[in-house]
């Protein structure tokens, strides 16, 4: 066997899994596990959150529609893209539309999926499905959810990493997307 079959990363195995907190926003569970060269890992604590979204979008005047709100967190007040949750049986692309309707009372005319990411492969179990919503016009009120206040805001797309830096990676390579 060589050095580097030696140091090839493997699956590990779980010996045991505790459930440490189950709601509706997350469940996290402590597992105990064994990597491949017998080492045990314990307690490993995995989230498992839902499913998310995130949503790039335009509107009719090639402006990105981005929201403002309070991030707990981080503990901060930041602009960021729309996004939130996927329900329980929901489709992400219809928690896209959902989000965009809630969170700014818009509609796209198209909706383009991106692909997902895992949203911390190292912990969570969780993807973000990221979305582009083209020709996006206002078409009512926000409905948010109890415990929101989002304010929403229209910024012009070039320079738009500037006001979003911690989604500054996702717009480089939005915009490296043949659809913009």
């Amino acid at each position: 066997m060589s050095v580097a079959d030696l140091n090839r990363p493997e699956p590990w195995q779980t010996i045991s899994s505790e459930t440490i907190v189950a709601d509706r926003w997350l469940r996290l569970r402590a597992d105990e596990c064994v990597d491949a060269v017998g080492r045990t890992i314990s307690p490993y604590y995995v989230l498992e959150p839902s499913e998310w979204v995130s949503v790039l979008a335009i509107d009719d005047e090639g402006a990105a529609i981005v929201v403002e709100e309070y991030r707990h967190g981080a503990g901060i007040v930041a602009l960021g893209t729309i996004g939130g949750a996927v329900e329980p049986g929901e489709e992400p692309r219809d928690a896209a539309t959902r989000e965009l309707l809630e969170e700014a009372g818009y509609e796209a005319q198209e909706i383009v999926d991106l692909g997902a990411t895992w949203a911390n492969f190292g912990n969570h179990s969780n993807r973000v499905h990221h979305f582009l919503a083209r020709g996006c016009s206002r078409v009512t009120e926000q409905e948010l959810d109890d415990g929101e206040l989002i304010t929403v805001r229209t910024l012009p797309l070039v320079g738009l990493g500037e006001h979003l830096p911690q989604s500054y990676h996702q717009l480089t390579w939005y915009k490296s997307l043949p659809y913009m």
